[in-house]
């Protein structure tokens, strides 16, 4: 059953604010005792704000700058590459053509590559990570997606209306 233009509509804008908000906010604390914090959005590194704080790095330039990275901090690129491609999937909607369970699937999984990321960022580099993407592709997962992705997970027909 086609879902509606109304309902495409109010889903790319959820994508758009799950995209702009922080995945992962960071607190650290410097040599002379005061506080720094950071964020890593799904498409740069910087301050709190994204591209309004100071020194703002988009990722194809973080990661032009980098070398071999730990797997953790691979999670990063991936999940914004997840999203990238769930948000695509969802834009198929547009046309018909999106099946829900490839749009719930990878917004799990980018998901989940966003929470390996914060995990890394505390265990490994000692900061204190609010892990606010994981939470946001899982709400949203869960409210938009939640019949394809049981349906994925547990492999069972759609329900007939």
């Amino acid at each position: 059953m086609p879902v509606s233009r109304s309902r495409v509509g109010r889903r790319l804008l959820a994508f758009c604010a799950v995209f702009a908000v922080p995945w992962a906010i960071i607190r650290w604390t410097n040599p002379d005792g005061t506080t720094g914090w950071g964020a890593f959005f799904p498409y740069g590194l910087g301050g709190v704000l994204g591209p309004l704080g100071d020194r703002f790095v988009a990722l194809p330039r973080y990661l032009s700058m980098t070398g071999p990275m730990p797997y953790w901090q691979q999670a990063w690129p991936t999940g914004a590459f997840l999203f990238a491609c769930a948000f695509a999937s969802a834009a198929l909607a547009l046309v018909g053509r999106e099946d829900e369970r490839v749009t719930g699937g990878l917004l799990v999984m980018a998901g989940a590559a966003a929470g390996l990321h914060a995990l890394g960022l505390a265990l490994s580099e000692g900061l204190f990570v609010l892990p606010v993407g994981p939470l946001a592709c899982w709400a949203l997962a869960a409210a938009a997606y939640r019949d394809a992705v049981g349906r994925l997970v547990f492999v069972r027909p759609k329900a007939r209306d």
